[in-house]
């Protein structure tokens, strides 16, 4: 392995780590996210996915 590889491998993991990761510390959002002060938006979303899972089994609970 060169040092060249090295780089590429350590920038890719530091890139996931703080783009894709969610990270349970700061409320599962990645850095990234938290960083450009999208966390509220990201845990609204999550909410409302919620709430409509919840609404549908309730649905289907009531149609059985």
């Amino acid at each position: 392995m060169t040092p060249e590889d090295a780089r590429r491998l350590i920038q890719n993991y530091v890139e996931h780590y703080n783009t894709v990761r969610l990270h349970s510390a700061i409320g599962f959002v990645t850095p990234a996210d938290m960083l450009a002060g999208r966390q509220q938006q990201i845990h609204a979303a999550r909410d409302r996915k919620l709430e409509q899972a919840r609404l549908q089994r309730q649905l289907r609970r009531q149609a059985a």
